[in-house]
């Protein structure tokens, strides 16, 4: 093949040397790296677009990645990579063995560890030229608008509405542009917020998040590995698009994909039926933020100290968990589907909701307090009690 059809085969001269062995095959290659590494973006300021300049705008930038799982660990590799010169990275969680089919920037050595350490020393051993500066606990509606201010864009990694929500409301404030992608078994979706006036924000879209029963994560709906790491590629691809000005950047419609299908849509969102209607993103966004910042989450090491301060338990979780699981102590049994519609009668008080993982229990509590019930939703949920139990 000749001409500009051909495929081009992007090969690179290195010092290989191979382990010969008695059956005629290499097992072991060995590359040879000069002692002190200097990155080679050759390959990529090769383009028109990028060259010389765009690189230095990418060495210039600063992106923070929300969650180094299996949407963040493509982004976070291909931003290093890319020469990308500072990256955030917030993540509180450890590394487990049901992570690694999807979550490949680790191996099996690295389980029980915290997986924002982890990122960071993939990123120094990938391009020891990118400064990493890492957050080992979620952002909280009172300092994500300080912290998004000191970034130039943020990608949201994580299978957390509530951060999600919380990061598009702190993009919208800050004017910070915010790459968003979720995963469901097979397929995924992905959107620009570009946090200018006039432009969608997630809330255009949705403006209440759905309840964690209703969402699901990988966790409880299964994924495959390569569902979010496709997902993630196309983050990490938007994000260098807007940092380098590359066409088609900051498109806010709603994509698409299907990987079984092999499909991928554009949806466009309609601005004009969105937060307009009330207000506008900045005013929605604010008042979203407001509500956040009044913190519901508590902390305790067992129900018993729970029931012993006079708070009224409430189960929330679906009646085949509660019988596979039932609480130590007396509380009431109410799904969360069904909170935000059930007679108030039963809470007087104090109210502590719980759940499996916590989410659930956040959520519902946010939806008592706006029916005026002082509630509040155990950190962690149950599993986060019997880790402490197992610690003790």
């Amino acid at each position: 093949m000749e001409g500009d059809t051909a495929w081009v085969a992007c090969t690179h001269a290195a010092h290989i040397e191979a382990d010969d062995h008695p059956d005629g095959h290499s097992h072991e290659s060995h590359i040879h790296a000069p002692s002190t590494f200097t990155p080679d973006y050759s390959r990529q300021t090769r383009l028109r677009d990028v060259g010389d300049t765009g690189q230095a705008k990418l060495a210039a930038a600063r992106v923070l990645v929300i969650g180094a799982g299996g949407l963040g660990c493509p982004v976070i590799s291909y931003l290093a990579g890319a020469g990308v010169g500072t990256l955030g990275i917030v993540d509180d969680d450890v590394l487990e063995a049901s992570n690694l089919h999807r979550q490949v920037m680790y191996d099996a050595r690295d389980i029980g560890q915290r997986k924002v350490g982890l990122a960071a020393r993939r990123v120094a051993a990938l391009n020891p030229a990118v400064k990493v500066q890492t957050f080992a606990e979620p952002l909280r509606a009172d300092t994500i608008a300080d912290v998004f201010a000191q970034f130039d864009l943020v990608v949201e990694c994580t299978d957390d509405l509530g951060s999600r929500y919380l990061a598009n409301d702190a993009a919208v404030l800050t004017g910070t542009p915010l790459i968003l992608a979720s995963v469901y078994q097979y397929e995924g979706q992905l959107q620009v917020v570009s946090a200018l006036p006039g432009h969608a924000c997630l809330r255009c879209l949705w403006p209440e998040p759905p309840s964690p029963a209703l969402a699901g994560s990988c966790a409880e709906t299964g994924v495959l590995g390569p569902v979010p790491g496709v997902l993630g590629t196309l983050q990490a691809m938007e994000a260098l698009k807007l940092l380098l000005g590359l066409p088609g950047a900051g498109d806010s419609s709603l994509q698409l994909v299907d990987l079984l299908e092999g499909t991928r849509q554009r949806l466009p969102v309609d601005v004009a039926s969105g937060c307009v209607l009330h207000g506008g993103c900045t005013v929605v966004a604010q008042r979203a933020l407001d509500a956040a910042m009044v913190d519901i989450d508590r902390r305790f090491d067992d129900l018993a100290d729970v029931v012993a301060r006079g708070f009224v338990v409430v189960d929330v979780r679906d009646a085949d968990e509660i019988d596979a699981s039932p609480l130590p102590v007396a509380s009431l049994c109410i799904p969360a589907s069904e909170i935000a519609t059930c007679p108030l009668g039963p809470f007087h008080g104090d109210v502590l909701l719980v759940c499996a993982s916590g989410k659930r229990s956040h959520h519902a509590a946010r939806q008592l307090r706006q029916r005026g019930v002082e509630a509040y939703s155990l950190v962690g949920g149950l599993n986060a009690l019997r880790y402490s139990a197992v610690c003790a």
